[in-house]
């Protein structure tokens, strides 16, 4: 009996052991300051990023479509490029009813960006062509930007492409 007491002992004293050695070898997570690039010994690195874009961060928002209620949506964040369109559906099944395609491949590069979106119906779009500065004066007035280029309406079901120069007005940006 006494031995079975101490082999236990021994082998929580190991295990014990084993856990304190083990708390003293991993870091706690903390903060570190950055060091003067010119002070330290390693080198700086940096990574190019993707944002090449030369359209304005701040011509995200809403683009007018035509009718009242239909526009497409454009955010541009940290190089990235996303959004929708959203219009009243036309078909037999879906004639008024709110659509929304969002995009599924986009580039932004330079001056030009491109979307291509999801499939509704059998319905989807793609557009190329840049935003410019518009004759709106102030970001609150509609047209301070115009989302211009060649938007496509690609129709699987009657297999036809309704191509379309545009020159879409920015809505007001509130805040």
């Amino acid at each position: 009996m006494k031995q079975q007491i101490w082999r236990t002992a021994v082998i929580a004293m190991l295990l014990l052991s084993c856990h304190s050695m083990l708390a003293q070898s991993t870091t706690k997570p903390a903060l570190h300051h950055r060091g003067d690039p010119s002070t330290t010994d390693r080198p700086v690195v940096v990574k190019p990023g993707k944002a090449d874009a030369l359209i304005p961060e701040d011509a995200s928002g809403e683009y007018m479509l035509g009718h009242p209620g239909e526009l497409v949506e454009i955010t541009m964040q940290f190089g990235d490029l996303s959004g929708y369109i959203s219009r009243q559906g036309d078909g037999e099944s879906d004639s008024g009813t709110p659509l929304t395609f969002f995009f599924d491949q986009t580039t932004l590069r330079g001056q030009t960006l491109k979307f291509t979106t999801r499939q509704i119906h059998g319905i989807w779009y793609s557009f190329q062509g840049t935003i410019v500065r518009g004759p709106g004066k102030t970001r609150e007035e509609d047209g301070y930007y115009l989302l211009t280029g060649e938007l496509i309406e690609h129709d699987s079901t009657q297999k036809t492409d309704l191509r379309r120069s545009v020159s879409l007005k920015s809505g007001r940006q509130l805040g």
